[in-house]
């Protein structure tokens, strides 16, 4: 039987070092998620925005968007789990706040056609600001952390700027909460994919 060489100090931090590098580059988040749903709201707020004035019937659908962005949001998730080779510790527990805000934004959306109230608007924005924040606090990802804030500063303006102007603080939370943080994660990730192809 062959005998191991035993490592140094040195060489055993510099091993463990590489290894943990290996595990952060093969979790980087793509950005893909945040941009769908930053582009998704952001574009449905404008819309119902305009046509407080345009007034066409069909635009008061625009929100089915939301739906239809659960698809390419699921084909996304599957993509980015396969291409994954190592779980990240807290890996289940992100998953678990984005699996509970999704059936929270359901409910929610079940709850207000049923019984419309000024505060919708606050409200959403108040429970967009949860999830962008645990995963900034969670991942020290400053432009989510801020985001998950502007979300709950912007709930508490929507409630004294009368709609149409809810849906310009609806888009803007969207925009700073996921967008924005949507496209520094995505080049990130490119980047780190260059650089260890």
């Amino acid at each position: 039987m062959e005998q191991e060489k035993e490592l140094s100090s040195q060489e055993s931090l510099a091993l463990i070092a590489k290894m943990i590098n290996k595990a952060k580059r093969d979790y980087l988040d793509s950005g893909l998620s945040s941009l769908l749903w930053g582009s998704v709201i952001l574009f449905c707020s404008l819309v119902q925005y305009a046509n407080n004035w345009i007034k066409w019937p069909a635009l008061e659908y625009v929100w089915f968007l939301t739906i239809a962005a659960v698809v390419p949001q699921i084909l996304i998730v599957i993509r980015e789990w396969k291409e994954r080779k190592h779980r990240a510790y807290d890996g289940d527990l992100m998953s678990g706040v984005w699996i509970g805000f999704g059936a929270t934004m359901f409910v929610m959306g079940f709850i207000f056609s049923r019984y419309p109230s000024e505060a919708t608007t606050s409200l959403y924005l108040a429970v967009y600001g949860i999830p962008t924040f645990a995963i900034g606090y969670a991942r020290q990802f400053r432009p989510m952390l801020y985001g998950g804030i502007t979300c709950w500063l912007l709930a508490i303006c929507a409630l004294f700027c009368g709609y149409p102007n809810t849906m310009l603080c609806l888009g803007l939370g969207a925009l700073l909460a996921w967008f924005i943080p949507g496209l520094i994660l995505r080049k990130c990730y490119l980047k780190a994919k260059a650089q260890h192809v």
